[in-house]
């Protein structure tokens, strides 16, 4: 198994005759905004019937540049990259379909340890469900291993686990675990042994009910004006896509362009005379400026300048050279008159 797994990079599409199935385990709390995520979404089709099933915003993450493509074309938005290569928004989805590659991780050096996906998938996506959002997590059944099944007692509540249906089940062994999440975790000891022993082969699993006894309830996605979900990468055919239906010139006139009187910034408080005498010296005022009564302008003009100054120090034999930096601030300024006003 393992060796097919690796050629078709740890792949396994859910059947598609058990994924109706499986939605009939759940049903809408009540109308309003539903997102659902799959993190390995391979063409699509799975996390597309789920989200049907609950009228639901679908998103997906991709790896494949094939499968992704396909899979764009059905979700409301999938991403072709590793999915710890994205920033999505946490707590943000109401139901997580995780069917993970299944395979080990590929390690960066060999003083790593490699562990397995279908941990490390369930790890760090989990974050991404909201508060008592529904877990769907679709494994072999011999990797529910105990640390698995700690994480799952740990986060999750109201857990059930089925096999597949016979004919699918004596292919690969697998199985469906759903979940809600808690709102405050703590361990649950029973559970987390009923897991494991369900790894071990050693609890009794019934086989997935075509017409469940029991129904979850799916809640609304959080309602969020910063909802994030893209890639770290820059996407060549959404940028492309972009640049076509809006340009890039708004945007660089927009900064590129001194903002307008009115929408320059204005100090909290009046000016003192000190500051006013500054702003003066530094050539922020330079042009026409009014008195009070706007009656009698002055075309100004200010100017700081620095200027060495050098003495010498004598000491016996010795002769000492000193060089002493000096900021000279000079304001110039014409009246109507044409008389010229320094200050300095």
């Amino acid at each position: 198994m393992r060796l097919a797994a690796q050629a078709k990079m740890g792949y396994y599409p859910t059947p598609d005759s058990v994924t109706p199935i499986i939605a009939r385990h759940f049903k809408r709390q009540r109308d309003g905004l539903i997102r659902v995520f799959d993190p390995c979404a391979g063409e699509g089709t799975a996390i597309r019937i789920i989200g049907d099933h609950l009228e639901a915003e679908k998103f997906g993450v991709e790896l494949d540049q094939e499968r992704g493509a396909r899979a764009k074309e059905i979700l409301t938005r999938c991403l072709v990259t590793d999915y710890r290569n994205t920033r999505i928004s946490h707590g943000s989805f109401s139901l997580l379909w995780l069917n993970p590659p299944y395979d080990w991780e590929a390690r960066d050096s060999d003083l790593e340890t490699s562990e397995r996906h279908e941990k490390s998938f369930l790890r760090d996506c989990i974050p991404y469900l909201s508060s008592n959002g529904i877990l769907v997590y679709l494994i072999p059944q011999k990797r529910l291993d105990s640390r698995i099944a700690k994480i799952l007692s740990y986060r999750f509540h109201e857990i059930s686990v089925f096999r597949f249906p016979e004919e699918e089940y004596r292919a690969f062994k697998q199985i469906v675990l759903f979940g809600v999440l808690k709102s405050k975790p703590y361990m649950d000891e029973s559970v987390e042994e009923y897991l494991r022993k369900c790894g071990e082969m050693n609890a009794v699993v019934p086989y997935l009910p075509e017409n469940p006894s029991y129904i979850y309830e799916v809640p609304l996605s959080p309602v969020r004006k910063g909802f994030v979900f893209r890639s770290k990468d820059i996407d060549p055919e959404e940028l492309s896509g972009e640049i076509l239906e809006y340009g890039l010139f708004p945007q660089i006139k927009e900064m590129t362009t001194p903002l307008r009187m009115v929408e320059k910034i204005r100090p909290i408080m009046p000016l003192r005379h000190g500051h006013l005498a500054q702003i003066l010296a530094c050539g922020l005022m330079n042009g026409v400026v009014w008195d009070r009564e706007k009656r009698n302008p002055l075309i100004v003009k200010g100017v700081t300048k620095k200027i060495v100054k050098h003495s010498v120090e004598v000491e016996g034999d010795l002769e000492r050279h000193i060089e002493r930096d000096e900021i000279k601030i000079l304001i110039r300024a014409f009246d109507r008159k044409g008389e010229l006003l320094t200050i300095e």
